[in-house]
């Protein structure tokens, strides 16, 4: 690593400290200088803290972004993907602040703080959107897959300067598999953990070791407490799976076994426990053991599936990791329970029918054209489930009085009078006309 880098922080820009001063002397005297006598001059700093080789790559989204309140967790991501199209994506959509690559080279993608949508619907300790209080940091690789001896270093370091900046204790670095969570759907009524698996071999103690974590959290006080089931069991024993102990002949022993990853229809692992929220997908199609095929939303009966049906996922760069807000019904007739579950007729669940009424699941349950609505919704309707209907920007009574701090999250929604729908960053506040709609998360 050259001298250039050596010295490169999260912080950029910002001015020396007494202990980067002497840093910054020792290097000229060499790197072998610095190694020998740092730790008895900067007695607060690891002896040998790698540097990071980091640098600027920011998205387009980050001038409009907001500031986050404040920050209490890191959230750990793993790409899916290859360097070159995850990091244009995440350019393109904001959805991280920082990119660690398999050489261990760091981009800043989103000002640190700003607000990233890199964990999309999540909830932790009774806090949802967990994007508004967080750090995201991506690792390109996948979810089961080892980082590279450079990425544990890159990452290691990237994660200790996070921490001492924003005095967050180990235990609230956490996985994006975590965190996320899926709303009610066929195969489940009600809010459920497993929507993800995302970076879940970051939840494991050898693991966290590397990355020089001492603590993790040992269990789901979102699921404790009702708020959330699981529908993973297999990840949940796995990300809070407790401290391996020594082995009888040395060594370590216990790691948790890994969540099966089969991609094959049985009577223990349904379509969307292999697809997920992709399920019922254009994208995902469905290899049956006759040969036959049939795309995810050209499948109504999910309950006659035969075993040993092959689901391919096929995961476009568009469609990976998109805001997860809206929900479209793809089949006519789609009952609302289906995309809303137990929240279908809920107040906080929105209606966009293709005839340009907007209405509230609770409004359109008062009536007999509204229930039969919901029984069948048609074809091109879309659905925010867990939002507030704010109601319409008039003169007297702007944005920031309806949604407060939110009126311009990444979250928040804005329905112009002729029906274009853009997300809070990407409106500017003085060109928004009266009857605009605005729907904040809850």
């Amino acid at each position: 690593m050259s001298e250039e880098n050596a010295n490169k922080r999260v912080e950029e820009g910002e001015s020396d400290s007494p202990p980067d001063k002497v840093r910054r002397q020792l290097l000229k005297a060499g790197t072998g200088a610095l190694l020998a006598v740092s730790a008895a001059l900067i007695p607060e700093q690891p002896a040998i803290a790698a540097a990071l080789d980091i640098s600027n790559r920011f998205s387009p989204k980050n001038r409009r972004r907001p500031r986050r309140p404040y920050t209490r967790y890191l959230v750990l991501h793993t790409t899916e993907g290859g360097e070159t199209s995850s990091l244009r994506k995440l350019r393109k959509r904001g959805e991280a602040h920082y990119l660690v690559n398999r050489r261990g080279k760091v981009y800043r993608i989103i000002d640190k703080n700003k607000i990233a949508t890199h964990a999309g619907r999540s909830m932790w300790e009774g806090r949802r959107n967990v994007d508004n209080y967080s750090i995201g940091v991506e690792v390109v690789g996948y979810h089961n897959k080892e980082l590279t001896s450079r990425q544990y270093t890159a990452l290691r370091e990237l994660i200790r300067q996070l921490q001492s900046l924003y005095k967050i204790p180990d235990k609230n670095v956490v996985t994006h598999s975590m965190v996320a969570y899926g709303r009610p759907n066929r195969f489940h009524r009600s809010n459920h953990r497993g929507r993800k698996r995302c970076a879940m071999i970051l939840a494991r103690h050898d693991v966290r070791a590397r990355l020089g974590l001492t603590e993790k959290p040992l269990r789901d006080r979102d699921v404790e407490a009702g708020r959330l089931k699981v529908a993973d069991p297999d990840l949940h024993r796995y990300l809070y799976a407790p401290q391996p102990r020594p082995a009888s002949g040395g060594g370590r022993r216990g790691i948790p076994q890994a969540p099966d990853e089969s991609n094959l229809i049985s009577s223990k692992r349904s379509a969307w426990l292999i697809a997920r929220e992709a399920y019922n997908s254009p994208q995902t199609v469905y290899i049956f053991p006759d040969g036959s095929q049939k795309k995810g939303n050209q499948i109504k009966n999910w309950g006659r599936i035969p075993a040993g049906t092959r689901v391919v996922i096929q995961r476009g760069e568009e469609s990976q990791g998109q805001f997860e807000g809206f929900r479209e019904v793809s089949q006519a007739a789609t009952p609302a329970s289906e995309l809303a579950g137990d929240d279908y007729a809920a107040a906080t669940t929105i209606y966009f029918l293709p005839n340009g009424m907007v209405r509230t699941g609770r409004e359109l349950q008062r009536n007999t054209s509204g229930r039969r609505t919901l029984d069948g919704l048609p074809d091109g309707t879309r659905v925010l489930v867990g939002y507030i209907y704010g109601g319409h920007v008039k003169g007297r009574r702007l944005p920031a009085q309806i949604a407060g701090i939110k009126w311009n999250y990444p979250s928040t929604f804005y329905r112009f009078p002729g029906g274009r729908i853009l997300s809070g960053d990407a409106v500017d506040a003085r060109s928004i006309p009266q009857g605009t709609l605005i729907f904040y998360q809850n």
